[in-house]
């Protein structure tokens, strides 16, 4: 474990496993698509059966400790799983987000996918005046009766995948989400000082984003090596 106050940590292992005591207020989990892709420490292909275990192990587990949101990023191809975890656990679903890429990835044989789904659960709380976005009536039309501060983002969520030109791209990870994709769910269901959990840190993206924020967090990843890769990043940041 590597703890940097009294609140703010990293956590080596698997998140299932791991007993946190910490009162935790906004969950984030974007576990691997068991896809075989190539991560560190992990094997990301396992028999199906074993991953629609553990995808319900992991949102059951989130929900039961976090006192406010959970949210989940996933696999569209996993919507049945999620689905019926939801239904089988009783859980609270607040609302279904489409992840939309401003980059999409070529396909030659079929459509080209450019969304990811984000499931909201467990608890309703949201601050919307910290992520309301302008709307056409102030900008395009000018309009007086315009509301003041904007309009809430849509539930689909425009955001491009982080490629490996762009400046915040961190290449020791496969996989990562847009800092401004975590900024709207942090802002908008937490406060300042609040204590966030990502329950498969990855790329470290989330711990960043609650430093500038001025959130807590605890980050949690099975790999050795992306926990130090963080690590250093975090401490050349200071």
């Amino acid at each position: 474990m590597i703890q940097y106050s009294m609140s703010t940590k990293l956590i080596c292992g698997k998140f299932e496993e791991i007993d946190l005591k910490q009162k935790i207020d906004l969950s984030f989990l974007d576990p691997p698509d068991n896809e075989g892709r190539s991560y560190k420490d992990y094997k990301d292909k396992i028999p199906s059966k074993l991953y629609n275990q553990l995808l319900e192990k992991w949102i059951s587990k989130a929900c039961q400790i976090t006192d406010g949101p959970v949210f989940i990023s996933f696999a569209e191809k996993y919507i049945p799983i999620v689905e019926n975890v939801i239904l089988n656990n009783k859980i609270n679903l607040i609302q279904r987000i489409w992840w939309y890429f401003t980059f999409g990835q070529a396909n030659k044989v079929r459509y080209a996918p450019c969304c990811r789904p984000i499931y909201w659960l467990n608890k309703p709380t949201i601050y919307p005046q910290c992520i309301k976005i302008p709307s056409a009536r102030q900008i395009k039309y000018k309009d007086k009766r315009a509301a003041d501060g904007g309009k809430m983002p849509p539930n689909v969520w425009e955001f491009s995948r982080i490629c490996g030109t762009f400046k915040e791209r961190r290449s020791y990870h496969p996989t990562q989400h847009p800092e401004k994709l975590m900024e709207r769910i942090i802002l908008g269901h937490s406060k300042e000082e609040d204590m966030i959990l990502d329950a498969f840190v990855g790329s470290g993206t989330s711990m960043f984003v609650c430093e500038r924020l001025k959130r807590n967090c605890i980050g949690i990843d099975v790999s050795p090596f992306y926990i130090n890769k963080i690590d250093e990043t975090i401490n050349n940041r200071k």
